[in-house]
């Protein structure tokens, strides 16, 4: 009995332990399975239009660049020197002025030069008006006559042929006629001889004789007309022929003088050459006139722009000449020297692999050290020739700050930031939403729950957005990062599950999507 009660009690425990397995490892199945089907959760930003700003940092030491080395540009003995070293001038404030006399006469030749040119077209303009429109008229009168002469020829013969053609329709008419009585004469003639040659003669003798009489008569006298008829046509032949002649040989008169005066317009054509050598004759005394007042007005020498006047390397009474006036003289050379303070520029470097993104006119910003506040500024020169070190080659840029700023120092150390490419109101992403593998780019588009990846054409980029230029549509939803939920460890309930994130963090505008992660 004790046996028995000591053996339920063993098989008990063994089964109340089994049950406590099965339990443990059925509730560790089903926090697996519910930790692993949990949906995942993405974070997201929207495409939308934006401004890329991509820029390239320069450092370098500031020196100053407004000084103005300025010359005479024309020879002549100085009369004046207007302003002296240390004193602050204007823009176009007058420096200097040299003797003119001698540049006033040139101007006055070549003034004198200009009009008489401009009186020469005048008049050339003015025959050529005259001649071009009388010859315009004679050609027009010589077209007019042509076109009369040859309707009246036209008309004559058609008359003519009218007339032809009428006088052998009367000889054709009249021959008939004469064959027609030449018969009825032969037959009152037979009639008659047989009438009247009888014996007795026949009563129709009388009659027959009157037929014959009447048969003759009519005969003569379409005879007659037959005579006239063939007179008149060779008549009106040769009329015909006189006026068709006469006609034909004012036609041609008429094209001979048309042909002159169209001949006549070659000389309107060498006025009209005449004319275009005076307009080229003017051009040349303008050119000739201008450069003569300019040099004029060069011999008062004028400040470019504002500032201190730091040297006067001339004096009243000396002979300045071209040569030292020239626009390329050196400043040790320079007439006048003038400072404008405040005027800055940085001077720095970039390597060949981005030389050719760097432009003159880009958009800069200098910082000082020291300041905090940037300072607008643009690109002036980017050099041509590299500087080699150790193999590598950077070439010179020179950035000047817009402005004046007294309080900046020759030599200070500066930041530049260069706006390379500025794109405006185009498709952006967040840049941590765009994977690119070798050539291809792509973006992962979440539609509701459903994930898909979309290639995209990819243009200007900085660290914080990049341009889409195809592939996607404004108000598109992108995935930044995905969110998911770690396998609950073996130290079983009570444990709160971590999240942890794939993909690139950040990229602005961002938010949660999908199911909170499962445990817990």
């Amino acid at each position: 009995m004790r046996r028995a009660t000591s053996l339920f009690r063993t098989t008990r425990r063994k089964l109340m332990m089994l049950a406590f397995v099965v339990v443990l490892v059925a509730a560790g199945g089903f926090m697996y399975t519910r930790g692993s089907t949990a949906a995942p959760q993405y974070r997201t930003a929207s495409a939308v239009l934006g401004t890329i700003r991509q820029t390239l940092s320069l450092t370098g030491n500031l020196t100053p660049v407004a000084q103005s080395n300025v010359n005479f540009q024309v020879a002549g003995t100085v009369t004046a020197i207007n302003v002296s070293i240390g004193q602050t001038v204007t823009a176009g404030q007058v420096l200097a002025t040299i003797d003119d006399t001698t540049l006033q006469a040139t101007l006055a030749q070549a003034q004198a030069g200009l009009t008489a040119a401009e009186a020469k077209l005048a008049a050339d303009q003015s025959s050529t008006s005259t001649a071009s429109s009388t010859a315009a008229q004679q050609v027009a009168t010589a077209r007019t006559n042509l076109a009369s002469d040859q309707t009246a020829y036209n008309d004559t013969v058609a008359v003519n042929s009218q007339t032809i053609s009428n006088d052998q329709s009367a000889v054709t008419t009249d021959q008939a006629a004469v064959s027609h009585d030449t018969d009825l004469v032969s037959q009152a003639q037979a009639k008659v001889n047989t009438d009247c040659n009888s014996t007795p003669p026949a009563a129709a003798c009388s009659s027959d004789q009157a037929s014959l009489t009447a048969a003759q008569q009519q005969l003569t006298k379409d005879q007659q007309s037959l005579a006239a008829a063939q007179t008149l046509l060779p008549t009106d032949q040769v009329r015909s022929t006189q006026s068709a002649d006469q006609a034909a040989a004012k036609v041609a008169s008429d094209r001979t003088a048309l042909s002159n005066a169209e001949a006549g317009t070659g000389s309107t054509a060498a006025q009209a050459s005449t004319v275009a050598q005076d307009t080229a004759s003017i051009d040349q005394a303008q050119q000739t006139a201008d450069a003569a007042q300019r040099a004029v007005n060069e011999a008062t020498l004028t400040a470019p722009a504002a500032g201190e006047l730091a040297q006067i390397n001339t004096a009243v009474g000396s002979a300045v000449s071209t040569a030292t006036g020239s626009a390329t003289s050196s400043s040790a050379a320079a007439q006048f020297i003038i400072l404008t303070p405040g005027s800055f520029q940085v001077v720095s470097t970039v390597s060949d692999s981005v030389v050719s993104e760097v432009a003159v006119g880009q958009l800069a910003v200098v910082t000082a050290a020291g300041s905090t506040n940037g300072l607008a500024a643009t690109v002036t020169s980017v050099g041509v020739i590299a500087t080699v070190t150790s193999g590598v080659a950077t070439f010179p840029v020179t950035v000047q700050i817009s402005g004046s700023h007294p309080s900046l120092r020759d030599g200070m150390s500066a930041t530049v930031t260069v706006v390379i490419n500025q794109v405006v109101g185009v498709l952006t992403v967040p840049t941590s939403a765009v994977h690119t593998n070798g050539t291809t780019s792509t973006v992962q588009v979440l539609k509701g729950t459903t994930l898909s990846t979309v290639v995209v054409t990819v243009g200007a980029a900085d660290a914080i957005r990049t341009q889409i230029a195809s592939g996607l549509s404004v108000g598109d939803t992108v995935v930044i990062a995905t969110v998911t939920a770690t396998v609950p460890s073996a130290a079983g309930a009570g444990t709160t599950p971590r999240r942890t994130t794939t993909g690139l963090p950040g990229g602005g505008g961002g938010g949660f999507v999908g199911a909170p992660p499962g445990g817990g």
